[in-house]
């Protein structure tokens, strides 16, 4: 015993952030930074078995599927139960059907991850809702031709670097139009005060749009309809499936263009200055998706707004695919029931 011991310490040393679950060798040296319960609460686990802390901490199954993606050494099973596939079997699926667990490691398996994921969906559709929350921390590629997968990257600053010119000419050709026209004014003359409310109510407008596109269309079942399944997949399910590529998490200025345009219809018809409420919108979206991009990937400091959304997001992704689904607030989260509450912690979380 002392030798296996020995043998497992000298693995784990050779490794850049060793950790052990059963026996068995992982490095999560590429995880830390998008660990959701942050890198300090796994440096004091460094080189140590993290079997028994994970039970204690309720971990999720995409995490003990996840750690899959890390392994680093075919090591004998010394302490815990793992499937025949190698997934390690949480204490929660102890109680479930052994029928039932494997069958969902089949379905992994069907997929080969070095080829193009959306012609091969067709492989898991019946199944597809279930298999698309279960985590994975890799890279995937959907399209076999190079141009066409080009296209579905989109770094994050390129989203400002797009938006930021239309938000501000659109606001000051409206603010001189309505506020600064003087005698030359089309209509109604506006107040500063009066088109900072347009404005506003914009942002307000974005936001119930935010949780309603997030909520009805994003995380629509599509069922076993493979046409709808790789719509879905290609609009939102690929990031729930590998949510921490940090090159598919901001939506791509071209279809977020033509989506604008379609959904600024209403404005026109319902609402007066729609320009300006556009614009309001313009800014609450390019607001949203830039907390989106940093609730994934950056470092906010505890108390803060962002590290409570940093949290609320991680919920959503890991633990309530069905709830939580206000990503730069929780209003609407509050106004249709689907708030979850996080759990408080005694130390902070540091990324």
């Amino acid at each position: 015993m002392i030798r296996v011991q020995l043998w497992i310490d000298l693995a784990c040393g050779m490794m850049a952030f060793p950790i052990c679950y059963g026996g068995k060798q992982y490095d999560l040296n590429e995880f830390l930074r998008d660990h959701p319960g942050g890198a300090n609460t796994l440096e004091m686990f460094k080189g140590k078995s993290v079997t028994n802390v994970m039970k204690k901490y309720g971990h999720s199954l995409s995490a003990y599927h996840m750690l899959n993606d890390f392994k680093v050494s075919e090591d004998i099973n010394l302490t815990g139960r793992l499937s025949e596939n190698g997934r390690i079997i949480t204490k929660e699926e102890e109680s479930r059907d052994v029928e039932e667990i494997a069958f969902m490691e089949e379905l992994e398996s069907r997929l080969d991850w070095s080829k193009p994921l959306l012609s091969q969906l067709h492989k898991i559709a019946p199944h597809y809702d279930a298999w698309v929350n279960s985590a994975v921390f890799r890279k995937c590629r959907l399209f076999s031709s190079p141009v066409l997968e080009s296209l579905t990257f989109t770094p994050w600053y390129v989203v400002p670097a797009f938006w930021v010119p239309i938000i501000l000419y659109l606001a000051t050709t409206q603010l001189f139009e309505y506020v600064l026209c003087a005698e030359s004014c089309r209509s109604s003359q506006l107040t500063v005060l009066q088109y900072a409310w347009h404005l506003v109510l914009g942002v307000v407008i974005w936001t119930l749009l935010e949780y309603s596109l997030h909520r009805w269309v994003f995380h629509y079942n599509p069922g076993s309809s493979l046409i709808v399944i790789q719509m879905h997949f290609l609009i939102h399910g690929m990031h729930h499936k590998v949510p921490f590529d940090g090159l598919r998490q901001v939506f791509p200025p071209i279809p977020a263009l033509v989506l604008t345009c379609i959904l600024s219809v209403p404005l026109w018809v319902i609402f007066k200055y729609p320009l300006i409420k556009i614009t309001g919108g313009l800014i609450g979206y390019l607001t949203y998706d830039m907390i989106h991009y940093y609730v994934h990937h950056g470092s906010p400091e505890d108390g803060s707004y962002l590290y409570t959304m940093k949290r609320y997001h991680s919920n959503h992704h890991f633990v309530n695919h069905d709830k939580a689904f206000g990503i730069s607030n929780k209003i609407w989260d509050h106004v249709f029931r689907t708030i979850v509450s996080v759990k408080k912690l005694g130390f902070s979380l540091r990324w």
